[in-house]
């Protein structure tokens, strides 16, 4: 990847099939922009985060809000999002065409027409989940294209604390590990024969940046430690941003915090089980607090975490405290 004035701007290998023995990006000059034209009608609403940040809350509180019953949403039925921007299953209905006869970078490149086509389609706006970094393609277009985009929710937490989530997650609790990913410019996951495509992130701070730094799109972030501290806040905040126009419901707002409550959410996973949840992991709703970092990091992981991120973790209101 290579910084161009705020632009990033990311070439591939595509001599593998499913990028087996692929490179780390390459530095390429910078591609012209490419005009893409509005999509009337239709818009995707991004919601986009370094994975283990709070996607996945927001969402349930986002089903629960629209679902506005007195039982909670279930957690493994469809709720208000379209599912997640690397879902082959979505690739596939909507270009016709199997991804799992496409290199990775193949797929890669035919990103934005998926969306452009997706919401020309349907004509209704759409909440969609994204893990990867936001980046020019070799021929200057965004891999989510702006004019397919209604607005960003970008979703943040201290990288300390995604760190070890994200050890959890990964079912090895190797700190080390998961703080070189953090750390990892080239970093991505899934991919290859996996059920979803592979997702560009980049370094924690570089996801960050791209997300927010970009000004085609109209961006909210949202801390999860501010989450956290007043859930009822954050998720009005969500819905005033992607949906000026409706008005804010505070009962159905406290109804859908109150059906999103961590140990609710637990409770739920063990008796029914929940559909995101890796084989090597015991429990997705591991946790649920700010600050475990203190638990599991070591003086050394911290001081690494800091220097690769310190700026952006200033900008956001993290430190080591």
């Amino acid at each position: 990847m290579q910084a161009v004035g705020t632009q990033w701007v990311i070439e591939f290998r595509a001599n593998s099939r499913h990028g087996q023995g692929m490179s780390a990006p390459l530095p390429s000059p910078a591609a012209p922009p490419v005009a893409q034209p509005v999509v009337a009608g239709g818009a995707v609403d991004w919601l986009a985060s370094y994975p283990k940040s709070g996607n996945t809350w927001m969402r349930l509180l986002l089903s629960n809000y629209y679902n506005d019953t007195d039982e909670p949403h279930d957690i493994n039925a469809p709720g208000v999002s379209d599912g997640i921007a690397s879902s082959r299953w979505l690739f596939d209905s909507q270009m016709g065409i199997s991804s799992a006869d496409l290199t990775d970078d193949e797929a890669m490149a035919l990103m934005p027409d998926l969306f452009q086509q997706l919401v020309q389609a349907s004509g209704r706006r759409h909440w969609i989940k994204v893990h990867d970094a936001q980046a020019r393609l070799a021929d200057g277009r965004w891999m989510f294209p702006p004019a397919a985009s209604g607005g960003v929710t970008y979703l943040i937490r201290n990288p300390l604390d995604v760190a070890v989530s994200r050890a959890f997650h990964d079912g090895h609790a190797d700190m080390d590990k998961a703080v070189d990913m953090l750390c990892n410019p080239a970093a991505s996951i899934s991919g290859g024969p996996k059920n979803q495509l592979r997702q560009l992130m980049g370094d924690w701070s570089h996801h960050v940046r791209s997300w927010t730094d970009q000004s085609e799109m109209p961006v909210l972030v949202v801390r999860y430690e501010d989450m956290l501290a007043d859930t009822a806040h954050e998720l009005g905040r969500v819905l005033a941003f992607a949906r000026p126009g409706e008005a804010i419901d505070d009962v159905r707002v406290a109804r859908a915090v109150a059906h999103c409550a961590f140990d609710t959410l637990q409770a739920a996973e063990a008796r029914d089980g929940f559909r995101e949840v890796t084989q090597k992991q015991e429990r997705f709703f591991r946790s649920g607090t700010a600050g475990d970092w203190k638990n599991h990091l070591t003086a050394q992981q911290v001081e690494r975490l800091c220097a690769c991120h310190g700026e952006v973790m200033a900008r956001y209101g993290f430190d080591a405290s």
